[in-house]
């Protein structure tokens, strides 16, 4: 008998560039003998070729930012400056017109907004605030008949108002009635899952 295929051993006789040649006899110096570098190097191979883990929500948000090359980096108290010193009034009309927040989640989802599930818009709007870094603690919870998104940040109450502004407006163009209550370093937002 001559056994299974595994213990089976079959010749290979080819030809490599000196490159390759070179790179064989190291690892068979290494490894004992050129069947061992050989078969090493094709069971890498094996192992490279599985699928890639999926990128996790937080990868593929940065990596959707990216491909908008919008991201702008800036420190922390400078941003609280600018904040501080904004005119709510005239963020207002901004959000009014330009919906920036809708336009994340229907970038990052491939989807208008309207066919988002309420879930996938508390997800993503989970998702941007915390890949954003504005906040220092970013909470979703279901309570039933509505979700509770939960924001703290050190950021002032003028981050407060403007991401406030930019939430609820999410979710006046959804259709859903929210609560909302602001101060001066958080924001809570009742979302009504029955619009």
């Amino acid at each position: 008998m001559k056994g299974d295929r595994a213990s089976r051993k079959n010749r290979v006789s080819t030809t490599v560039s000196s490159k390759h040649w070179a790179l064989l006899n190291k690892y068979a110096e290494k490894l004992g003998t050129q069947q061992k570098a050989l078969e090493l190097a094709l069971e890498g191979l094996e192992n490279d070729s599985k699928p890639v883990s999926k990128l996790s929500p937080d990868e593929e948000m940065w990596m959707r930012i990216g491909e908008l090359k919008m991201a702008c980096l800036i420190q922390k108290e400078c941003l609280k400056l600018l904040l501080e010193t904004a005119d709510p009034e005239l963020f207002k009309a901004y959000e009014h017109d330009q919906k920036p927040l809708e336009y994340v989640l229907e970038f990052f989802y491939q989807k208008p907004l309207k066919e988002c599930s309420l879930k996938e818009i508390m997800d993503g709007l989970v998702l941007n605030a915390r890949t954003g870094h504005w906040f220092d603690t970013v909470n979703c919870t279901d309570d039933g008949d509505h979700y509770t998104f939960k924001l703290t940040h050190e950021l002032g109450i003028n981050n407060s108002i403007t991401s406030g502004m930019m939430i609820e407006g999410v979710f006046r163009t959804y259709g859903a009635k929210t609560e909302s209550t602001l101060s001066e370093r958080s924001i809570f937002i009742r979302v009504f899952k029955n619009v």
